[in-house]
């Protein structure tokens, strides 16, 4: 093959110019024309000092650094690159900076964020007096841009689905963006980590400022990704596990004490103005304060979760979400905990986090709310059972956590947070002692209107009656006399009768739904029937036969009733199917009627799949009907004792 015809030429020499403008200018052109060689002639190999223009250029040649012209023409986009570095490393930092972080301070695409980063990097590490200033100011112009990128959608994903989450666009770019910023952070947090006994006012500074920008990733991205990992069906780790753990180590180096960082945030919430700087100290006192910092390093002085100085204004934000994620990190993801000291108890813990596990599952975002529950399990699994007085309910908060647990055990619409929930509500109950638990059932059964809800709270409340009624049994074995402890007679006498009000009730009376509401009729029933067998007349230990005659007259015969009208009507919308005619449908001036079941209308649906349902709704009056019955017969056999 022919070389061509230029393959001998060498390409054209440039004489140095003076003129800074001459060269700005012809600087520019090459810009203009992706000219990779003259641009490296003019920059780097006249080693370029005019910092009169030093400015204007980084302007420039910024412009040329994005996504197109990495991807288009990536020679010319590495020499702009290492332009940028050559002028970083010969002028002056602090204008450099600025002239840099101009360049991150407007919409700018991800490639060219990834490339300034170690360029600003390095220009703030030049920066010898008050860093402080400007590592705050860049990372408030760097952040900007994290803190644009989307969080992914609100999507309901379940089991095997949740490795999907990872492989979302949305979620690749925030681990690959957030990694970056991380990594700039990282020698700045390594310098101060280095060196604690040696800060002097402006080492804490830096550490502040660290902090508070290090805290921030945890509201956005952080909290709205997936950051759970099982070693043992995880083969490897999401890239937005390894950024919280990198995020983790990072904090944990500039922070000594995660437990005075989540009081500060908690007192910063209920006081959010600005810190108060405490009273300038004399030249003697910061000298005694320095002396004792260089003989015990580990020590802070002032404020030991800020480090607030004197001389600076600061004001450090920690949002409800960047706290309760931290909090979920450090507890159930252990990451940081040789930074959460092992002093305080286990119900401490949970009052302290009260705040924290409810900001979580208020949240509707799933991967937040799923937090709040994996929060909530691991603190309440640390608590031993029946610890809790029942004068801790005095705190809003436990009421205000069981709310949100129930909420989301019966609207949430994913099946897994569904599950958890469930599996969390009688883990809470049980943490209480025996009136904490009276007033939870009291509370539930007054206030939740859900059947399904107050069904499956009756089934732990007949527990609680039976141990109670076993404890009575022991004593009376032990010729033991009542000891008088209001714990031991929460399940018994009058307090029996105020709850058995809330269990067995019909909201109205035989009207009542006994579909809808078949769920309580039915776990109140077997309540009942427990009640009757366990405890018989003759013994009368709980004083449920004292008040017989009322669940008779306000429960059981209204419910007999109820259950014959709720029968006789779906068997004749039976009957009228099953023979092929519809109600009232032929029938003149007579109102259209229609039939809805658990909420849906019959008329929505064909006719095999009405007679489906209206079977399976038979089915169920008849279980009610049995223990009705079954109930009636035992209290029969009891008149004869």
């Amino acid at each position: 093959m022919w070389a061509p015809e230029t393959a001998g030429l060498e390409p054209p020499e440039f004489e140095k110019v003076d003129d800074p403008q001459q060269v700005l200018a012809q600087i520019i052109e090459s810009l203009q024309q992706k000219d990779s060689h003259s641009l490296k002639k003019f920059i780097l190999e006249h080693k370029l000092n005019d910092e009169s223009i030093f400015w204007d250029l980084i302007l420039k040649i910024g412009g040329s650094i994005d996504a197109e012209t990495a991807e288009n023409h990536p020679g010319f986009f590495d020499v702009c690159n290492r332009c940028l570095q050559y002028l970083i490393k010969v002028g002056n930092p602090k204008e450099i900076l600025l002239a840099l972080l101009e360049q991150m301070d407007r919409f700018i695409d991800d490639t060219k964020f990834k490339c300034f980063l170690p360029l600003i990097q390095t220009t703030v590490l030049k920066i010898t007096t008050k860093l402080f200033h400007s590592l705050d100011t860049t990372l408030e112009t760097v952040s900007c841009h994290l803190d644009t990128v989307p969080v992914p959608d609100n999507i309901q994903l379940e089991g095997e689905e949740i490795k999907l989450f990872h492989m979302d666009k949305t979620v690749v770019r925030l681990a690959d963006i957030l990694q970056s910023y991380l990594e700039f952070l990282q020698p700045f947090v390594e310098k101060i980590h280095m060196h604690p006994g040696q800060m002097k006012s402006a080492g804490r500074q830096e550490a502040l400022v660290l902090r508070k920008h290090l805290i921030r990733v945890f509201d956005h991205p952080l909290c709205h990704l997936i950051l759970t990992y099982y070693p043992e069906s995880d083969k490897v780790k999401p890239d937005s596990r390894l950024c919280a753990e990198l995020a983790m180590m990072l904090l944990s180096k500039v922070v000594t004490d995660f437990h005075k960082l989540f009081q500060y945030a908690k007192l910063q919430t209920k006081k959010p103005d600005k810190i108060t700087l405490p009273e300038k100290k004399s030249e003697e006192e910061y000298d005694n304060e320095e002396n004792e910092q260089k003989l015990n390093p580990t020590s802070e002085s002032g404020n030991e979760v800020t480090g607030v100085v004197e001389t600076w204004d600061f004001k450090m934000d920690i949002s409800n979400l960047s706290c309760s994620c931290l909090v979920y990190l450090v507890h159930v993801e252990q990451l940081g905990i040789d930074k959460f000291p092992f002093i305080y108890r286990h119900d401490y813990t949970l009052e302290f986090h009260l705040d924290d596990i409810i900001c979580l599952l208020k949240n509707p975002y799933y991967p937040i709310n799923f937090k709040g529950l994996l929060l909530c399990q691991r603190l309440l699994t640390l608590v031993l059972k029946h610890s809790i007085s029942s004068e801790y309910l005095d705190n809003q908060g436990y009421m205000a956590l069981l709310n949100e647990i129930i909420s989301i055990m019966i609207n949430c619409p994913v099946r897994d947070h569904r599950t958890l929930a469930t599996k969390i509500f009688p883990l809470f109950i049980s943490k209480f002692d025996a009136c904490g638990r009276y007033q939870i059932y009291q509370n539930v059964l007054s206030s939740c209107s859900h059947s399904g809800m107050k069904g499956y709270l009756i089934t732990f409340l007949k527990n609680d009656i039976d141990e109670s009624l076993k404890k009575v049994r022991q004593d009376q074995a032990l010729n033991k006399a009542p000891t008088g402890n209001i714990s031991e007679t929460c399940f018994v006498g009058k307090r029996l009768q105020k709850i058995l009000k809330l269990a067995l009730d019909l909201p109205e009376k035989e009207t009542t739904d006994m579909l809808e509401n078949s769920d309580q009729i039915i776990s109140a029933l077997n309540l009942l029937r427990f009640l009757v067998i366990a405890d018989a007349k003759p013994s009368n230990l709980t004083g449920f036969w004292n008040f017989e005659i009322e669940i008779e007259s306000d429960f059981l015969s209204p419910l007999r009733r109820g259950l014959d009208l709720s029968k006789a009507h779906y068997e004749l919308e039976l009957d009228t199917l099953c023979q092929g005619r519809e109600t009232n449908t032929n029938k003149n001036n007579s109102p259209e009627m229609s039939l809805s079941i658990s909420g849906m209308s019959m008329s929505e649906m064909s006719k095999k799949e009405k007679i489906e349902l209206i079977g399976k709704a038979l089915n169920t009056h008849h279980i009610i009907n049995s223990l009705i019955c079954r109930v009636s017969e035992l209290l029969e056999q009891q008149k004869f004792k």
